[in-house]
C-alpha cells in the first residue's frame, strides 16, 4: 500500500519547456481507494502536450511500481513463463508484426518488463535483449536484461538495429534526455517503434484513462512527432488502434450514467478499471446486483463498436503508435 500524502512538485511542459500552459483537469490514483494525492493535468499552449503538475517527485517515482503493476495485465497473479506467453500471445504477435518488413538483428526493448517480448523475439532470430528501470517484474524468461535509468546505463553508440518502447515513454521524467538515449544507442538507418496514449482522444480526455500518475507525459501525434524530430529521427508512419493495448470507448455510457446518478469520480472509475469484482462495474450499483445495469453494458458495447473504429481510422483513438527511423 502506497503511504500518504507523498511530495507533489509543479513543472513546466516537459517537452518544450514551456511556461505558457492551461488547466484541464484533477485526477487521483483511481487503482487505490485509499489514495488521497490529487494531480493536476495541464496542457502546454505551445507543443500542445498533456502533462502531469504537480506530480510525484522524481525520487518518489518507484513507490508507485510495485508487483501489481507490473501483473496487471495477467490480473495482478504471476504467471509460469507458459501461461504468461498463453495470454500475452496475441500481443506479443501484434508487436512483432510492426517488425515484420525487417532482418532479424540486434533489437533493444526499452521498458521490458518481464522480458516477455525480448523472449519472442529470439524465438525468431533476433539477437534481442531487454531494458527495465527496476528489478521488481523479475526475468522469468531468463532473457539479457539491464536493469536500471537508461540515461545512465553505458551501453556504448550505435548498438542497435531497432529500438522498441511500448507504453513507456509517457512514464519517463524527462523525456527529451530518454530520446536522446534512444538515438544514441540506434545505429542511422535503424528502426524505432514507440508506443503511447494519445492526448487527444476521448477516453485521455473525457474519461481519464491514462494510468495516473505513472503517466507523466500525455502526447498528442503532433508533440510526438516534434520530439522525435528533434532527436534526430524521421517518422515513417503514426497509427491509433488497439493490436497490442485496448483503448476502448466501451464503458463510458455505464461510466456517465452512474457519474449522473449518485457516483462520485472516483468511485465510479475504481470500479471501471480496477475492482477484482468483474461484475463491479457493469452489473452493480453500489456493490449490489443490479440486472438492468447489465443491459445498459451490452447496449454500450453496441454502441461504441463503430465510433471506436472510426476514431482509430482517423487518429483520434487512444493509443498511438510511432515507427520512425535514425537519420
Amino acid at each position: 500500500m502506497i503511504e500518504t500524502p507523498s511530495r507533489l512538485v509543479e513543472t513546466d511542459c516537459p517537452l518544450c519547456r514551456s511556461h505558457r500552459t492551461s488547466h484541464r483537469f484533477r485526477t487521483t490514483e483511481y487503482a487505490r481507494p485509499e489514495a488521497h494525492d490529487t494531480f493536476g493535468v495541464r496542457r502546454c499552449d505551445d507543443c500542445g502536450c498533456g502533462f502531469l503538475s504537480p506530480r510525484p517527485h522524481p525520487d518518489e517515482i518507484a513507490r508507485y511500481y510495485d508487483q501489481d503493476f507490473y501483473w496487471a495485465h495477467e490480473g495482478g497473479k504471476p504467471l509460469s513463463p507458459k501461461q504468461l506467453l498463453r495470454v500475452r500471445g496475441p500481443q506479443l504477435e501484434s508487436k512483432a508484426r510492426f517488425l515484420k518488413d525487417l532482418t532479424p538483428g540486434r533489437l533493444l526493448d526499452v521498458g521490458a518488463q518481464k522480458g516477455e517480448f525480448v523472449h519472442w523475439m529470439r524465438l525468431r532470430g533476433w539477437d534481442a535483449l531487454g531494458q527495465e528501470f527496476q528489478a521488481l517484474p523479475g526475468n522469468p524468461f531468463n532473457v539479457p536484461m539491464r536493469y536500471g535509468d537508461i540515461t545512465a546505463l553505458d551501453w556504448g553508440k550505435e548498438q542497435f538495429d531497432v529500438i522498441t518502447a511500448w507504453a513507456v515513454l509517457e512514464h519517463v521524467v524527462e523525456p527529451n534526455a530518454f530520446m536522446q538515449s534512444l538515438a544514441t544507442l540506434l545505429k542511422p538507418g535503424g528502426r524505432l517503434v514507440v508506443l503511447v496514449t494519445n492526448f487527444d482522444s476521448i477516453q485521455a480526455r473525457l474519461f481519464k484513462q491514462d494510468d495516473f500518475p505513472r503517466h507523466l507525459t500525455l502526447f498528442t501525434r503532433k508533440s510526438a512527432e516534434a520530439l522525435l524530430k528533434r532527436h534526430g529521427f524521421r517518422v515513417l508512419r503514426t497509427s491509433t488502434d488497439q493490436s497490442v493495448f485496448g483503448g476502448r470507448l466501451n464503458g463510458g455510457l455505464v461510466y456517465l450514467l452512474k457519474r449522473c446518478f449518485g457516483y462520485g469520480e472516483h468511485e465510479a472509475m475504481h470500479e471501471w478499471r480496477y475492482s477484482p469484482d468483474p461484475l463491479a462495474f457493469c452489473a452493480k450499483w453500489h456493490g449490489r446486483a443490479a440486472p438492468w445495469l447489465l443491459w445498459v453494458s451490452r447496449l454500450d458495447r453496441l454502441l461504441t463498436w463503430v465510433p471506436e473504429r472510426v476514431l482509430d481510422a482517423t487518429g483520434f483513438g487512444f493509443v498511438l503508435t510511432i515507427e520512425a527511423v535514425r537519420n
